[in-house]
């Protein structure tokens, strides 16, 4: 009972403080850390835009360097497709040719003088 009684005494000594109030100095202490803590905060929030804008350009210029490569992949890709339809025609046009120079050099009586010998 005894250390029940010494504990709730030492633990209202302890807990008497918080039933003090606050002076008006102790108010404008308070007030002062405030306002130099809000001015810090500006200060840091004035970096923070600060360093936000420059990332803001740097991935503006990525952005454009990006849609650059893009516009030349496109045009790359088409000019590799009209040089293969280009290489296509030539290939046909070539074949034509050959084709008709072969048709041309055999004469149709020596397919038939065999023909006639054998007989």
């Amino acid at each position: 009972m005894k250390t029940i009684l010494v504990l709730s005494i030492l633990f209202s000594v302890i807990a008497l403080p918080v039933f003090g109030e606050l002076t008006t100095e102790d108010l404008e202490k308070i007030r002062d850390i405030v306002t130099s803590s809000e001015a810090e905060l500006k200060s840091d929030i004035g970096n923070i835009n600060s360093k936000i804008d420059a990332i803001d350009t740097r991935l503006r210029t990525v952005e454009t360097g990006v849609a650059e490569l893009r516009g030349r992949n496109i045009g790359v890709s088409v000019l590799k497709d009209w040089l293969v339809a280009i290489c296509a025609v030539a290939a046909i046009i070539i074949s034509i040719i050959s084709l008709r120079k072969a048709q041309t050099t055999v004469s149709p009586t020596a397919h038939d003088t065999p023909k006639t010998v054998s007989q």
